[in-house]
């Protein structure tokens, strides 16, 4: 977090927040471009069945109750099969956007941002399918709430980590490293969720300064990314990274082996969450 923001926590996040979730507030972005084929999967990846139920289903049960709107960017053959799917479960509720080519989550969620009216816009990887409901409605309200953050990007700390956020003494956040661009990452490490909350027109302006700095795609992959604009964000405003999801909700689905780790998570944690 900048400078003299309370540390905000699992016990005392609700003092920050506001007391309850406005959908009206809300849309939610999904980039949902990949393909099932390193899960051996002939459709696309967010239709993959993970403990009895698609991934749409799971990201679904914490969306739906939250946003007045979502926006899918699905890539040009993966449009008809999940938009029937979508037809049949939330007609109306939804706007499709395609991705062309697989340029990178910041183009994503820059091809998406259009189609969002709303002051707030949640953006979620299409494959984070543990995220729980009442972890997502913490992130929505601290957004709403009276410190007023541009962005709250809830982190986990893991090892050997994809993602490492750096800091500088005060506790803000000066730099991203990312172990797919090749850079030295830590044997611990402070990650991102795959969930995030922005201000919408804070976000195309972070968008905007990324796309026209010195070095806007990264080293390794060539890709526009989204995640390059948090340290961005932290130098500008206020930023709050809430420690309030347990890793075992950030576990993005790539293999067979990842939906197997989640499986009884999920069965657990969701029966908890509907009680």
């Amino acid at each position: 977090m900048t400078g003299s923001l309370p540390e905000i926590g699992r016990e005392n996040w609700q003092q920050s927040a506001s007391p309850l979730v406005d959908p009206a507030q809300w849309t939610a972005v999904i980039p949902a471009a990949g393909r099932g084929s390193r899960l051996g999967f002939h459709r696309p990846k967010i239709l993959y069945p993970v403990a009895g139920r698609p991934i749409l289903d799971w990201l679904l049960d914490f969306l739906l109750p939250n946003c007045s709107a979502l926006v899918f960017v699905l890539s040009p053959d993966g449009v008809s099969d999940v938009v029937g799917e979508l037809e049949a479960r939330i007609p109306g509720r939804f706007k499709i956007v395609t991705q062309e080519t697989p340029t990178g989550m910041g183009d994503a969620v820059a091809l998406a941002l259009p189609a969002v009216e709303t002051p707030h816009v949640a953006i979620v990887w299409g494959d984070q399918v543990a995220l729980r409901r009442t972890s997502v409605e913490a992130c929505l309200r601290l957004q709403q709430g009276p410190l007023s953050p541009d962005l709250t990007c809830p982190t986990v700390w893991r090892d050997r980590p994809y993602i490492h956020f750096e800091r500088d003494a005060s506790g803000s956040i000066t730099a991203l490293k990312q172990s797919r661009e090749g850079d030295c990452m830590p044997e611990r490490g402070e990650s991102d969720t795959g969930f995030f909350c922005f201000r919408t027109a804070v976000l195309i302006r972070l968008l905007s300064e990324l796309r026209a700095s010195p070095r806007p795609t990264g080293n390794g992959t060539g890709e526009f990314n989204l995640l390059p604009v948090i340290p961005l964000a932290a130098r500008q405003g206020v930023v709050l990274t809430p420690p309030l999801m347990r890793v075992e909700e950030t576990v993005g689905i790539n293999s067979p082996e990842d939906a197997a780790a989640v499986e009884e998570f999920l069965r657990r944690t969701h029966a908890c969450d509907e009680c």
